[in-house]
């Protein structure tokens, strides 16, 4: 009995720290970090005000746990999509792609991750680079370096190369409507890239 009670309290407890990350994430996509109120996420998820302490030390653990969900989320479906394929260039495609598609299906996940990543708080610019490490270490390694490697791309700075593919990654994601036409066409975009790196082999 004791051991049912403890499951059906920790459920309890998962099911509430769910509800209050889907209230974070409204809040901090629509009011930013600095104007987020933490009784208004405690309300909207359907708890009395400062509930959320309750599960999270501040407003900043709290944040740092929305933008953890999001990256392992985003992350998990890039890269999956991207590692698919069996060449470089095809994963660069997939990636751009997959990439775009989890922006438009939640737009909230950019309208919270791109702001703090170009934001002029240090410390959520650098939680946000923390967690989406796994896709520059992808891009780097499996679609740069292999693509040099196989001669499908010509010799080129990796880590420029890398920078390179997440700034126009990340522009694409971006939530405002400049960004609309990237996102739709993330094959083309794929191939300007891949000409720019691929570049004149015969000299």
């Amino acid at each position: 009995m004791p051991r049912y009670k403890e499951a059906e309290r920790a459920q309890m407890r998962d099911e509430a720290r769910r509800r209050l990350l889907a209230a974070a994430v409204d809040e901090f996509a629509r009011e930013g970090y600095e104007r987020a109120n933490i009784n208004r996420i405690s309300q909207a998820a359907g708890f009395a005000q400062g509930t959320v302490y309750n599960y999270y030390p501040s407003k900043r653990g709290l944040f740092e746990a929305v933008v953890s969900d999001i990256a392992r989320r985003h992350c998990d479906l890039v890269l999956q999509a991207a590692a698919s394929a069996a060449q470089p260039a095809q994963r660069l495609e997939r990636f751009l792609a997959a990439g775009f598609a989890f922006v438009q299906g939640y737009p909230a996940a950019a309208g919270i991750v791109i702001p703090a990543l170009y934001g002029t708080d240090s410390v959520a610019r650098d939680l946000v680079r923390r967690a989406y490490a796994p896709l520059y270490h992808y891009v780097e390694q499996e679609i740069v370096q292999a693509a040099v490697l196989d001669g499908q791309f010509r010799l080129v700075d990796t880590g420029v190369a890398t920078a390179l593919i997440l700034a126009v990654y990340l522009g694409g994601c971006s939530p405002n409507e400049e960004s609309a036409p990237l996102r739709a066409n993330a094959r083309t975009l794929a191939g300007l890239v891949l000409e720019g790196l691929r570049g004149d082999q015969s000299r």
